[in-house]
């Protein structure tokens, strides 16, 4: 199912928690059979007592909240518990919403009094008014109670007579008036003498609440994350565990339809017969409770889903401090913000929904806001990976980072041509951490309905997001942004073109091509870009240069792209030229360094990582064993060695783990994590092992989920995990064969390690004869010795006295491939036994 058609079936979902006896709404709303009532218990009984007590007499209480927050449900509750059932001889519930006007509103009171009709007069409100307050003072003297609800939308219909209202009623003895309201941007009327402010719920209460509707003991986890996407407001918590329940959704997919910016799921209007948020805002919206300064602030915190510190939306909605603090202070009282840690103000989700679907910005708004973006998209510069506060760091950035997407499809909704340049700028590899697929998308779709100059650079953009997200079948966007920039007239037309034509053929390559036809491709690149004379031009054919030196290995492409970096006084481009000239392990991690400062994350986790594996292969004697062999071919000790007196080594794969993670690339975080497991104790590593087999899966251009499969099985023995490791190396060792022989030796001699250390004697015998089976018919390189100890295995666990373990032990050759040793002790105590 879509997620336009879920968001159009979501509110058919939802069961009507009040029902109105009269289209005026006079009588007390019916509670809902499966309301849940824990969830305010504290709030429920101050309210109760309030109006119960004796001792606590009032004329006028309120209940003020944020929209969807519970307000007119807690009352309900109030109003129809026993006690206050009999405290009160008349009840009477007013629902504003269905006020068609001042009129309306007395022709209900007299009813709900007892006061005749003629008693009206013909008069303005505030006379008639007076007139019915008269005639109820003539009546018996009972105890009533009069519900106001949704206050607002009476304010709404004329401000100055609600106030009269609530002024008159307040008066009247023996008479309680209850207010259900968003709360008052000034001093509330001097009437009140009471009020209950409702907070958004707990997470704990939040759990409560969705659990009653649909109880996912199982789901904790996604759980939490949608609760927080909804920041405890009771009306939406209720909404989506309706809408989980009745569609068979996961949670987990729930939460990536909420955080999807093009969906709208908890916004849209619903039917009349329920008070939706919508509704709710619609019937008095900020226009008409904030003055100019401090709707300016919603628009723009509207814009922001994950907040923004105080002092800087101060600074970016261009406020005095003391305008600034008085506009706080408004949206504030109207329950309009949601509490942020610290200064960092968030607007309610409700307001904010609304707010984006029915503001406009004028043009100095939108250039202060992308004045803004593109200050915000530098921010990246500052983060420093393997630094104590790189996680916080990167966690305000993702913040930000929300912020800036949103703004931006805020704009590309409207076709801004200023956004889709801020978009573009915003996708530069060398800019966005974890570029999003859908912002890249509409900005094609943007720049080509409005036939922008900007669209072959959209195109091409796009296509290096995918390609960077791991999707190589981009050949299509590739080609369209090659032929578009081929009709270009300027140097950097040229440019994009080639360097389309460059990636073309490098998709080849990727995808089963010889790398010769990536070569080619570089080398008639090379042909045209060395004929522009622009500084562009120039600097594209020397980056040009660069990737051809990568192919070729000749040293002079090098030399000439210095030359050319050097004239240019790109500092960059000769920190790229080092790449190829500096090859030590000291000179790699600096260049990482500087690539850093010059915010190329990329090469610079490229730098890290080839650092570690130069010292991998260093210590593997130049045999150009990988660190992904280690296992396999028995040189893990004398890494491990390595790593003890050299610890910076897990260092640098970790930070290039960190950059590459920012930048989206999974299939590169998938390698660092597997080559870290390599050198990690089992408690660590097994997990690692986990996260880059299930990546490798996503991928179609790799065959390590089998390899990293295999090592994750040594680790599950290492940590003597061996019934868990039993059930994969059965498949693997099926699987695994296209990897080389030695891959499905090593598994079906880890079969038998494992079968002989559980002591499952019919296991282990199969194993074994299928491992000597192997040997035989294989072209495997074994000594004929590991052969025959597999044999005499064989002999050993075919009689019936002797334990497959203590077997295991004394017949097989322990050499590269059997991991676990077992101590003197322990072989002694087994044997004992």
């Amino acid at each position: 199912m879509s997620i336009s058609s879920m968001a159009s079936r979501l509110f058919s979902l939802i069961p009507n928690i009040f029902t109105y006896t009269t289209p005026e709404g006079s009588d007390i709303p019916k509670l809902h059979p499966v309301l849940v009532e824990r969830i305010r218990e504290q709030e429920l009984a101050s309210l109760i007592e309030e109006l119960t007590d004796p001792n606590l007499p009032h004329s006028c209480i309120a209940c003020t909240g944020g929209h969807g927050i519970g307000k007119s449900i807690l009352v309900v509750q109030a109003i129809r518990d026993p006690s206050v059932a009999a405290t009160f001889r008349r009840r009477c519930w007013i629902d504003c919403r269905v006020l068609t006007d001042t009129s309306n509103l007395l022709e209900i009171l007299a009813r709900e009094m007892g006061v005749p009709h003629t008693e009206s007069s013909p008069s303005a409100p505030e006379a008639q008014l007076e007139t019915l307050v008269t005639a109820i003072r003539r009546l018996a003297v009972v105890r009533r109670v009069i519900v106001l609800d949704d206050l607002d939308y009476l304010y709404a219909l004329n401000k100055s007579f609600t106030n009269a209202v609530i002024k008159a009623l307040s008066s009247i003895d023996q008479l309680v008036l209850v207010l259900t309201t968003i709360g008052w941007t000034s001093a509330p009327p001097p009437e009140i003498e009471w009020f209950l402010q409702l907070k958004p719920l707990s997470l704990e209460r939040a759990r409560y609440l969705f659990h009653s509707v649909y109880p996912v003991p199982l789901q904790r986890d996604a759980l939490d994350k949608l609760l927080a996407r909804v920041q405890g407001i009771p009306q939406y918590i209720t909404t989506l565990a309706h809408f989980a329940f009745r569609s068979g959704l996961q949670l987990k997919d729930l939460v990536e339809i909420v955080d999807d910016p093009q969906s709208n799921l908890l916004g849209t209007r619903i039917d009349n017969d329920f008070k939706s948020l919508e509704e709710s805002i619609r019937a008095y919206p900020p226009e008409k409770r904030l003055d100019p300064d401090a709707l300016r602030v919603v628009r723009f915190l509207a814009l922001m889903p994950e907040g923004v510190p105080r002092d800087q939306l101060q600074t970016l909605v261009e406020l005095p401090v003391d305008t600034f603090a008085s506009v706080c202070k408004q949206i504030s009282a109207l329950a309009y913000f949601d509490s942020g840690p610290g200064d960092h103000l968030v607007l309610s989700r409700p307001l904010r929904e609304y707010s984006t679907r029915t503001s406009a910005l004028g043009l100095q708004t939108q250039d202060i806001l992308l004045k803004k973006l593109i200050e915000l998209i530098n921010m990246k510069g500052s983060l420093r990976p393997g630094t104590p506060d790189f996680p916080r760091n990167v966690q305000q950035f993702r913040e930000q980072k929300t912020n800036i997407e949103n703004i931006l499809f805020t704009f590309l909704d409207i076709d801004s041509p200023i956004a889709v340049e801020a978009a573009l700028e915003f996708l530069k590899p060398r800019c966005a951490v974890k570029p999003s697929l859908k912002l890249a998308a509409k900005v094609v779709e943007v720049a080509e309905r409005k036939m922008m100059h900007l669209l072959p650079y959209a195109l091409q953009t796009e296509g290096e997001v995918q390609y960077n997200s791991g999707n190589f079948f981009i050949r299509e966007l590739i080609e369209r942004a090659e032929a578009l920039f081929s009709t270009s007239t300027d140097d950097a037309g040229v440019v994009g073109e080639m360097e389309c034509r460059v990636l073309q053929s490098e998709l080849v390559t990727r995808s089963g091509g010889s790398q010769e036809e990536w070569k080619q491709g570089a080398e008639r690149a090379r042909e045209r870009l060395s004929t522009l004379s622009s500084e562009t031009g120039k600097r594209g054919h020397a980056h040009n240069l660069l990737t051809l030196a990568k192919l070729s290995g000749e040293r002079k492409l090098v030399s000439e792209a210095r030359t050319v970096f050097e004239d240019l006084e790109d500092g960059y481009g000769l920190t790229l030229c080092d790449i190829y000239s500096e090859t030590s392990v000291h000179s790699r991690i600096n260049l990482a360094v500087k690539l850093q400062d010059f915010r190329d994350f990329e090469r610079a986790a490229t730098c890290y990582h080839n650092a570690f594996h130069s010292v991998i292969n260093s210590v593997a004697h130049g045999s150009g064993t990988f660190v992904e062999y280690i296992k396999v071919y028995g040189v893990r000790e004398p890494i491990l060695e390595v790593v003890t007196r050299l610890p910076q080594l897990l260092d640098w794969v970790k930070k290039a783990t960190d950059l590459y993670e920012l930048l989206g690339r999974n299939l590169d975080v998938a390698f660092c994590r597997y080559h870290l497991a390599q050198l990690l104790p089992p408690a660590k590593a097994i997990d690692l092992y986990s996260q880059a087999i299930y990546q490798f899966g996503c991928s179609a251009f790799t065959h390590h989920r089998e390899r990293g499969t295999l090592d994750q099985c040594y680790s599950l023995m290492e940590a003597e995990k061996y019934s868990a490791a039993i059930p994969i190396l059965e498949v693997l060792q099926h699987q695994i064969g296209y990897c080389g022989n030695v891959f499905q030796l090593r598994c079906k001699e880890l079969l038998v390690q494992c079968y002989c250390r559980i002591n499952a004697r019919r296991p282990a015998l199969q194993a074994v004869g299928d491992t000597i089976k192997f040997i035989e018919e294989s072209e495997v390189s074994v000594c004929q010795t590991v052969q025959q100890q597999y044999k005499h295995l064989l002999i050993a666990l075919d009689g019936k006295n002797t334990p497959p373990l203590i077997a295991f032990k004394k017949t097989v050759h322990r050499g590269h491939a059997m991991l676990l040793e077992a101590e003197t002790s322990d072989e002694e105590n087994e044997e004992k036994e």
